[in-house]
C-alpha cells in the first residue's frame, strides 16, 4: 500500500516536471536517447526525429560557437553542471529560447555513462525586440510596420507609468481588431515608449502593392475612429505609422522612419532606406569632427569680422565675430558646415573659446566695439561660462569694447544662471545685445529678463522690408520701444540699396549686411560714407 502511494506522489512529480520543463537525454557522445512530449511541442519535431541525433538538431545559427564550446568543456572534461541561456531553433525555423541546465550522469568508476538536460521556456520573458528581430530574420519578402502612440510623452507625463502601461498593455491586446479585411498581421510585438511592431511576410512579392498601402492607411483610420475601453475609462489614441519593406536594415529603416514622421509631423511614412542615409551622414560627420580637430590643433579656427556702421555718420563703429574655418587647402568654410557637428560632439566649447581668445586679440589691435555671438546654453555650461569669466577677468582694460550677442535656445533649464551671467559681466563694462530679436525665442518677456543695451533686429524682418508693409510696421514698433528704453538698434541682412533706405529712414542706429560690407579675417578700417 506504501508502495502505490509512493507511485502515485511520484507520478504527480513526474507529470509537473513533463508539463512544465523540457527534459532531454543523450549518451556519452551526444547523441539524443530520450525527449519528453514538452521538447516535442516546443521543437516542433516528433521523438522519431530527433532520436539517435545531436542536439545542433535545434541549434540556432545565432549561437555563438564559443558558447557550445565553454558547455562541453564544463560537462565532459570538467564533469560539472553547466548552466546558462541558449536560443534555438524549431522545425518552422522560428526561435525560441531556454534556461538550460545540463549535468553529466557519472558511474561509480567516475566515467560519464550520459547527459541529462533540463530546460525552461523563456521566450515569453526576452525582450520582444530581440524576437522580432528573430521573426524578420526567418522572413524572405517581411513587411514590417511600427506604430507609435502618438503624444505618448505626454500621456506618461499624464496619466503616470502604471496607467500608461496599462493603457498600453489593453492597446496590444486589442490591435489587431482595427486591421481591415486583407490586412492581415499574426502578432503584436510591444516594444518601449509605446511602439508596436507588426511583421508579416509578401511571399513572393518585393514591393508593396498600392492596396496593401490603402489598407496600413484604413488601420490607421480605425485606430483613430476607434476608442479604448476599460473599466469605466475611455481613451481616444491616434498612432504614428511607419513602414518598410527593405530587408536589409529593415528594424532600423523603420524605426527611423518613426523619428522622421514625428520630426517632420507626419502620421504615414514610408521607410526608404533610411538606414544607409543614417549611415551615410555619420559618416560625413565623422569626417567633419576630424577637420574640426585638425582645425583646433593648426590654429585654423578663424575670426572673421563683418562691419556694423552708424547709419548716421556712415562710418564703421562695430565689428562683429563670426566663426569661420580654414581647411587644409585654405578653403574657408562658413559655420554652415560644421558648427551644428560640432555641437553635438567634444569640439564645440573649444571653438566658442577659440572665437573669444580671438575677438580679445582683436580688440586689442582696434578701437572699435567687436560683438560675439554666444548662446544661452554655452552660458549655462559651467566650463564654458568660467572659462569666459576668466578671460573677461584677464582682460578688463578692454572689455568695455566687448558685446556678447546672446543666441536663444528653447532647451534652457535655468534662466537664474543667464541673468547672473548677465549680471557680472555688465559690471566689467561688458554689452548685452539680444540677437534674432523678433523670431523664435527672442521676444519682449527676454528684454525684461536680460535688460540689454542692444537688440539686433532678426533678418527676416530686414530682408524684405522695401516690399513688406508688415515687416517695416513691425520694425518700426520695436524701434519705438527700444527708443524709449534706450536700448540701441541694429538691422542685419541689410543686402541691397532698397534695404538701405528702408532701415534708415525709420531710424535704425546701426547697419549689418554684404551691402556694407562682408567678413573678412582683417578688420576693414575704412569709412564708407555711403
Amino acid at each position: 500500500m506504501a508502495f502505490n502511494n509512493e507511485l502515485i506522489i511520484l507520478q504527480q512529480y513526474k507529470d509537473l516536471i513533463d508539463d512544465n520543463i523540457i527534459v532531454s537525454k543523450t549518451d556519452s557522445k551526444g547523441l539524443i536517447t530520450f525527449v519528453n512530449q514538452k521538447f516535442c511541442d516546443i521543437s516542433g519535431y516528433t521523438k522519431e526525429e530527433v532520436m539517435g541525433r545531436s542536439h545542433s538538431i535545434v541549434r540556432h545559427e545565432d549561437m555563438d560557437s564559443s558558447v557550445f564550446q565553454e558547455m562541453w568543456d564544463t560537462i565532459k572534461n570538467k564533469k560539472q553542471t553547466w548552466t546558462g541561456q541558449v536560443k534555438n531553433k524549431r522545425k518552422d525555423g522560428s526561435a525560441y529560447y531556454v534556461d538550460a541546465i545540463i549535468r553529466p550522469i557519472i558511474n561509480q568508476y567516475g566515467e560519464i555513462i550520459e547527459f541529462i538536460a533540463l530546460r525552461y521556456d523563456v521566450s515569453g520573458m526576452i525582450n520582444s525586440q530581440k524576437l522580432l528581430l528573430d521573426e524578420l530574420k526567418k522572413i524572405k519578402n517581411p513587411l514590417l510596420v511600427m506604430l507609435q502612440i502618438e503624444g505618448y510623452e505626454n500621456l506618461e507625463n499624464f496619466y503616470g507609468k502604471e496607467i500608461t502601461g496599462i493603457i498600453e498593455n489593453k492597446f496590444a491586446m486589442h490591435l489587431l481588431d482595427y486591421c481591415p479585411v486583407g490586412c492581415v498581421f499574426g502578432k503584436v510585438y510591444q516594444l518601449e515608449n509605446g511602439i508596436f511592431g507588426l511583421v508579416k511576410d509578401l511571399e513572393e512579392s518585393t514591393i508593396i502593392s498600392e492596396s496593401t498601402v490603402m489598407q496600413l492607411k484604413k488601420f490607421q483610420q480605425n485606430i483613430k475612429d476607434g476608442v479604448l475601453k476599460f473599466g469605466t475609462y475611455e481613451y481616444d489614441l491616434n498612432v504614428i505609422l511607419s513602414y518598410g519593406n527593405r530587408p536589409e536594415y529593415i528594424y532600423e529603416d523603420v524605426m527611423i522612419g518613426l523619428k522622421k514622421a514625428i520630426l517632420m509631423k507626419k502620421e504615414f511614412m514610408y521607410a526608404d532606406s533610411f538606414t544607409l542615409q543614417e549611415k551615410e551622414k555619420a559618416k560625413q560627420n565623422l569626417h567633419t569632427i576630424n577637420m574640426i580637430k585638425k582645425a583646433l590643433d593648426a590654429g585654423n579656427i578663424k575670426s572673421f569680422f563683418q562691419p556694423i556702421i552708424n547709419t548716421k555718420t556712415g562710418e564703421i563703429e562695430k565689428y562683429e565675430s563670426l566663426v569661420r574655418l580654414k581647411k587644409d587647402d585654405g578653403k574657408i568654410l562658413s559655420p554652415f558646415f560644421f558648427l551644428e557637428i560640432a555641437k553635438n560632439g567634444k569640439y564645440y566649447h573649444q571653438i566658442s573659446e577659440a572665437i573669444v581668445q580671438n575677438s580679445l586679440e582683436m580688440l586689442r589691435k582696434t578701437d572699435k566695439e567687436i560683438s560675439i555671438n554666444i548662446s544661452t546654453l554655452d552660458i549655462e555650461d559651467v566650463e564654458l561660462r568660467n572659462k569666459i569669466i576668466t578671460i573677461i577677468t584677464m582682460n578688463t582694460d578692454i572689455v568695455n569694447r566687448l558685446v556678447l550677442e546672446l543666441l536663444e535656445d528653447e532647451d534652457v533649464n535655468d534662466f537664474n544662471v543667464i541673468i547672473d551671467f548677465i549680471s557680472l559681466v555688465k559690471m566689467f563694462g561688458v554689452k548685452i545685445a539680444i540677437d534674432d530679436f523678433g523670431a523664435g525665442h527672442s521676444n519682449f518677456e527676454r528684454l525684461l529678463s536680460f535688460q540689454p543695451d542692444i537688440i539686433k533686429l532678426d533678418g527676416s524682418l530686414i530682408k524684405n522690408i522695401h516690399q513688406n508693409k508688415y515687416s517695416k510696421d513691425i520694425v518700426e514698433t520695436i524701434k519705438n520701444f527700444a527708443d524709449k528704453q534706450n536700448i540701441k538698434t541694429v538691422a542685419e541682412f541689410v543686402s541691397c540699396k532698397e534695404v538701405y533706405d528702408e532701415v534708415t529712414a525709420l531710424g535704425i542706429d546701426y547697419l549689418q549686411g554684404f551691402y556694407l560690407g562682408e567678413p573678412t579675417e582683417e578688420l576693414a578700417l575704412k569709412a564708407l560714407n555711403i
